[in-house]
């Protein structure tokens, strides 16, 4: 069954999906865990006798799902999951060795497999221009490189740290409740107000967004600021996380991430993105919610990890793995179709791909463009 969601063409040029939000899912009668009994009780449910494997980069999220998914294995006397990481020798901002070497070392891992590559991931590689062929235009323009990963998995289960930074995180109203309950700091409780009354409306912050995408035409900037100017996220911690994780942009990310798995013979397992995990968090969290993302990872998973790894602040940066020589020479040979031009001037969206570090909300449109001038549909006549 082919269950990918697709962006509507406005999206397509904005490079993210908005509008009305996905139906939600029923809810169970049955009471909720605690957000760390949920995601037990759906890790437990990946090992059934196939491999299972954990996506593993050796950041928080993917950190956690690995060592609470070995604990869980050890409980059941079943095998470890075996740790999929991706290095890319020729990127060196990409690099996360030390971090996954003290995640396995601390877990007492030693089974993995490293999947070494050199441009197999970059955004016209052989694997994307396989993904769009197959399944056309994706929102999140990532998905189309996970080929380069599956294809070289037996199928099995695949448990992914996925959604992690979207709901382990802080919402709206974290500094306020921060300041109420630090009662000393009297002043920051003035400055939380402030900051969270404005949150989502600040000018400011929507002129950024539109700067990000200088490809913009001027309706296309007109379009994109209404855009964001309709989405405000509610003041309760419990409420904005709903909202988040029902959003248009979320549950497609969900959707399509689980059918490219799918598609390639393997189960998909994101316990950061399932509803049991989410209804958790809603009930324990309530209105105030449970601290910064730093605080929530030192309350699911203190007893898994160094505190080292669940405090981390730094990120891998992968934009050196995605524009590359075949990506460039696509840019300067594209004769611009493929999108829209009352939205996207294509020559300001040209430099924009030959620049030194090219935007990330540029990918969607550098996909289309291959489409279009490959004479491919964005949605595959089968589907």
């Amino acid at each position: 069954m082919n269950d990918f969601v697709r962006l509507r063409p406005e999206e397509q040029a904005f490079a993210f999906p908005s509008g009305e939000p996905f139906a939600r899912t029923p809810e169970h009668k049955q009471r909720p865990a605690s957000p760390r009994a949920a995601l037990e009780q759906i890790v437990k449910t990946a090992f059934t006798g196939i491999p299972v494997y954990v996506l593993f980069s050796g950041g928080r999220d993917s950190s956690a799902i690995l060592a609470l998914a070995t604990a869980i294995a050890r409980s059941l006397d079943a095998d470890d999951p075996i740790p999929v990481t991706v290095k890319h020798p020729d990127a060196p901002r990409s690099d996360e060795s030390d971090w996954q070497d003290l995640v396995l070392e601390h877990l007492g891992i030693r089974e993995r497999i490293v999947l070494e590559f050199r441009g197999e991931q970059s955004l016209l590689s052989e694997a994307a221009r396989a993904g769009l062929t197959a399944h056309g235009l994706l929102w999140p323009s990532a998905l189309q490189l996970h080929g380069a990963i599956y294809t070289k998995l037996a199928p099995g289960v695949l448990l992914t740290g996925e959604g992690g930074d979207l709901v382990i995180e802080g919402r709206r109203i974290t500094p306020l409740s921060e300041a109420v309950r630090n009662i000393r700091v009297r002043t920051s409780l003035r400055e939380a107000y402030a900051l969270v009354t404005h949150r989502g409306t600040d000018s400011n912050l929507t002129s950024a967004l539109v700067a990000r995408s200088p490809w913009l035409t001027q309706e296309g900037q007109r379009r994109l600021t209404e855009v964001i100017h309709s989405t405000k996220e509610p003041l309760a911690w419990n409420r904005s996380l709903r909202a988040l994780v029902d959003s248009r942009p979320a549950s497609m990310a969900r959707a399509n991430f689980a059918a490219v798995a799918r598609a390639h013979g393997h189960s998909p397992l994101s316990p950061f993105d399932d509803e049991r995990f989410f209804r958790a968090l809603e009930r324990t969290g309530g209105c105030w919610g449970f601290g910064r993302r730093t605080q929530m990872m030192r309350a699911l998973f203190h007893d898994l990890l160094p505190d080292a790894i669940l405090s981390r602040q730094t990120k891998a940066a992968f934009n050196e793995t995605r524009w590359l020589e075949p990506e460039r020479e696509f840019a300067r040979s594209w004769n611009g179709d493929g999108v829209d031009h009352d939205l996207i001037d294509p020559e300001r969206l040209r430099r924009e791909w030959l620049g030194e570090s090219p935007s990330t909300h540029s990918t969607i449109s550098l996909h289309a463009a291959w489409l279009a001038q490959n004479k491919l549909p964005v949605v595959p006549h089968a589907a």
